[in-house]
Order: C-alpha cells, then structure tokens, then sequence
C-alpha cells in the first residue's frame, strides 16, 4: 500500500489539527485564579448606583400614576416621602463612598510619589 498525494495532506492536517487541539486541552494550566478578588466597597457604590435608578423610576412611575388617577393622593404622598426619603439615604452614602475613594487615591498617589 503506497501513500498518495492527497492522503498525506490529509494525515498532514490530521496530525495539525490533534495538536492544535491538544496543547490547550492538555497542557500545563497556568495558576491563576478564574475570577479577581471583589472590592466590597465597589461593590456596594455599584449596588447603589443601581438602586438609585430604580428609585428614581418608581418615582417618575408614581408622577404617571397620579396624573392618570390610578392612586389616591394620600397613598401617592406617603409613597413619595418613602421613595424621596430612600432617594436622600442612597445619594448621601453614595457622596461619603465618593469621598473616601478620593482620600484613598491622593493617600496612595502621596506614597508612590
């Protein structure tokens, strides 16, 4: 049995193609760590980011609400209070958050300079 031409680009690629496989799959893994390290207090900036929108869209939800008399307005005032009250809650500590990131990056930038 001889072996033509086109059987040998075959097994040519064959060959290729196990290899190129199987480096990835069975080489050596790098020890590394599949996710970083969380910062919580980025975290906790991100989390209220997110809650402020959806405070700030409960409130505009309310306005629609009130204007197409779908809530009374005893019920529509104490909702607004709760959310604008949430609203004051989330913004301070997002501000202290903002605060402390800037202490913390002209602490660091003072020390590497």
């Amino acid at each position: 049995m001889s072996i033509t031409f086109p059987h040998l680009i075959e097994l040519l690629l064959i060959t290729g193609i196990i290899i190129a496989i199987g480096i990835p799959l069975f080489g050596k893994v790098p020890n590394v760590r599949p996710f970083a390290e969380t910062d919580p207090i980025e975290e906790e900036f991100k989390h209220l980011l997110v809650r402020k929108e959806e405070v700030l869209l409960s409130i505009k939800e309310l306005e629609v609400d009130i204007q197409a008399d779908k809530i009374s307005t005893k019920d529509s005032d104490i909702l607004r209070n709760k959310l604008e009250g949430e609203a004051m809650v989330i913004l301070e500590r997002i501000e202290k958050l903002e605060k402390n990131k800037k202490k913390i990056s002209s602490q660091l930038q003072k020390t590497f300079s």
